[in-house]
């Protein structure tokens, strides 16, 4: 089991954004949670990736409590969130060699030039990240969450606001590192494309997970007939 997070809650003032929250992902699993938005995806994932503490519960990945090895922790997870979670006056290739450097990767610069033509940025690779549009962080935040090439991947919304290219990319690499036996879990109101790349399903509703099963066991047509009446 890469991750086992048990009893997550997280509150803000009196409010409970997430309430008693169980979630476990394996080796080799695409776990697809569907919320609307402000729901609490994005305080889940930022929990889960040990950028937000928990108001109460425990998490361990990769059998390490994350209280007790937050900084060994963080070097088996690559996170993409909403943020660009890096120096904007930098470019692309500044940022993921300062990274790699503290996380020891091997063949630096031989990784660096990859990624960045994996995610199409080796042409803007010295360009400052100030200037890049939101699709281009997004593509950055992919090549920064590999870099290390962490078992366990966090994506939130990771197909919001990108273009066709983009999102085509985006689910090419969860399938490819699916197939290299990553855990991944990722965040979605987008139907559609969380079915098409998720193996397993969730409802995030009210702050408490609701499990759906594996592809095996529910369809689209059903998942989207189920989600449409929690919303209502």
């Amino acid at each position: 089991m890469l991750l086992n997070a048990e009893g997550i809650t997280r509150r803000f003032g009196h409010r409970n954004i997430l309430n008693n929250v169980d979630m476990s992902i394996f080796a080799g699993q695409v776990v697809s949670v569907f919320g609307a938005n402000g729901v609490g995806k994005t305080t889940l994932i930022k929990i889960l990736s040990t950028l937000l503490p928990p108001t109460s519960g425990e998490i361990w990945i990769n059998g390490l409590e994350v209280k007790k090895h937050r900084d060994t922790v963080r070097r088996l997870v690559g996170v993409v969130v909403h943020e660009p979670l890096a120096y904007l006056d930098l470019s692309p290739y500044e940022n993921l060699k300062f990274l790699g450097k503290l996380y020891d990767v091997g063949h630096l610069e031989e990784r660096i030039s990859h990624l960045l033509l994996d995610v199409g940025l080796n042409q803007f690779a010295r360009e400052p990240m100030r200037n890049f549009s939101r699709g281009m962080i997004q593509r950055f935040m992919i090549a920064k969450a590999l870099l290390h090439d962490p078992p366990i991947l966090f994506l939130d919304e990771p197909f919001s606001g990108l273009d066709t290219s983009a999102v085509n990319l985006m689910i090419k690499r969860i399938e490819l590192e699916c197939q290299r036996n990553k855990g991944i879990l990722l965040t979605t109101h987008n139907l559609e494309f969380g079915y098409h790349v998720g193996s397993h399903f969730q409802f995030l509703v009210n702050g408490s997970i609701e499990n759906l099963g594996s592809k095996k066991q529910i369809g689209l047509e059903e998942l989207t007939a189920n989600y449409e009446r929690r919303l209502n």
